[in-house]
């Protein structure tokens, strides 16, 4: 397996790049890997595209990961709070870690609300300059809610509380690596990679019907389809192992991946927070 050095030099950028400056150099390069680029090479293309799909995600992926120091800073007015990480668990009442999941978990939901709130699933209006803003901001706050709540286990060995921190940042993590597919061009001339396509976007169809109505829909009609957004979780995840049982080697195979982990995650999360 490659390392994460090696998957910054692939996009050829180094580890102290933005966001933006890595997003940029994906994007330049499946310009010049996609298979419809390089019509009689078509196989090479298609190794080179996965390989640059799969090196965009680990390295967005490990970035989301690192807790980075902006977002170990303590808030305004807490000066002097953050305490100094330790390498033992600091027990605290549960009553009070449940209050801080709660608002952590509170303020993750309102960032999630956004990303359907502007629109940002959809690739051409999150990179209007305005909602590109707003996505960064969204990542920021997903991003320093996953790493509080990591912390918060620190803090308790009661198992149902770890369980429900670890569930909901599993679920945030996906949430952002599925958030975070970029293949860039759908029209394939390769037919191995337009079928793929064509089940890969019937399966996100579905995955995108349930977390719209989980983390957005439901607020703004005020009360919540819960059977109708288990049944999307449900074809999505059928539809993306079929694709990737039928499809290994097409190019949409790491995006199909990445999008089965999350409806699993996302399913998962169903399960434990929505109980009857």
């Amino acid at each position: 397996m490659d390392s994460i050095e090696q998957y910054y030099r692939f996009l050829n950028v180094d580890a102290s790049a933005s966001d933006e400056q890595i997003s940029a150099a994906y994007k330049k390069l499946a310009f010049k890997f996609h298979p419809d680029k390089n019509p009689h090479r078509a196989e090479w293309a298609t190794h080179a595209m996965t390989k640059l799909n799969l090196a965009y995600s680990m390295v967005m992926s490990c970035r989301f990961r690192e807790e980075t120091p902006q977002e170990d800073q303590p808030e305004k007015g807490q000066a002097g709070q953050n305490k100094e990480k330790r390498p033992y668990k600091d027990i605290i009442d549960s009553e009070i870690l449940t209050k801080q999941f709660i608002n952590l978990r509170e303020t993750s939901k309102d960032a999630l609300y956004r990303y359907f709130q502007y629109g940002l699933y959809n690739l051409p209006v999150r990179e209007k300059v305005s909602n590109r803003a707003v996505f960064n901001k969204m990542v920021f706050s997903l991003r320093k809610c996953y790493h509080a709540i990591r912390r918060l286990k620190n803090n308790t060995d009661d198992p149902e509380l770890i369980e429900h921190f670890d569930v909901f940042t599993t679920m945030l993590y996906y949430f952002y690596r599925a958030s975070e597919c970029l293949n860039i061009i759908d029209s394939y001339t390769n037919q191995t990679d337009v079928e793929a396509y064509r089940v890969y976007r019937k399966g996100d169809e579905h995955l995108h019907e349930a977390h719209k109505e989980i983390f957005y829909d439901r607020h703004n009609r005020g009360h919540f389809k819960k059977s109708m957004a288990f049944s999307n979780i449900i074809e999505a995840e059928k539809i993306f192992s079929a694709a990737l049982s039928i499809f290994p080697d097409s190019a949409w195979a790491v995006e199909t991946g990445i999008k089965l982990e999350y409806t699993r995650a996302l399913k998962e999360y169903l399960e434990l927070f929505f109980t009857e």
